[in-house]
């Protein structure tokens, strides 16, 4: 995925975790960047999830922040290590139910395996469905143990730690990395 402004941001690896990032800040004051279907669209686009024009409405709007609130509870829980919160699971199943049926299928296509989603039009509520799959996949396996939540001042974005080691610290090494590693380097000349 790739930048689109100051809007979106795409280093949680995952798209129910950059869905999560689309509200930043949350320890600090938090910042909601989906405040109209609009915005929805748009990141939906910029995501490359979906094309074109779309016409979204305030009910999918408030649907997929329930969606994200929900995928961000589960995130929390498995970073401090507390229970699963059930209005969370709950939330993550009716969105689940939604995921297309027939489900997708490898088919041969000259020779080689090709990942094939069941045919027709896909609207915004059933991408959305993918991205409910994609957080239970994240957090319904042992892909948990790699979420993470950025420690840097007033960030605090979620994402999967994708380093060999398992030891990534930062949403960013360019961002909240540097930042810490100049805020280190100032406190260490000041001594």
């Amino acid at each position: 995925m790739t930048e689109s402004g100051a809007r979106w941001v795409w280093y949680g690896g995952r798209p129910c975790l950059d869905l999560v990032n689309t509200r930043r800040n949350r320890e600090a004051g938090a910042v909601e960047y989906l405040t109209r279907p609009e915005d929805l669209a748009e990141w939906l686009r910029a995501a490359g999830l979906m094309t074109g024009r779309l016409d979204l409405d305030d009910t999918l709007l408030a649907d997929a922040r329930k969606l994200r609130e929900a995928i961000d509870a589960g995130v929390r829980a498995a970073v401090s290590g507390r229970p699963f919160p059930s209005a969370a699971l709950r939330e993550l199943n009716r969105w689940l139910a939604s995921v297309p049926s027939p489900p997708p299928r490898l088919q041969l296509s000259g020779g080689v395996a090709v990942l094939r989603s069941p045919a027709g039009p896909r609207g915004a509520r059933q991408v959305l469905g993918d991205i409910a799959l994609d957080a239970a996949e994240a957090l319904g396996t042992g892909l948990r143990g790699r979420l993470r939540i950025c420690p840097g001042p007033g960030c605090g974005g979620r994402f999967a730690d994708d380093s060999p080691a398992g030891r990534r610290r930062w949403c960013s090494m360019a961002v909240c990395g540097n930042r810490s590693k100049a805020a280190t380097h100032r406190l260490a000349v000041r001594h």
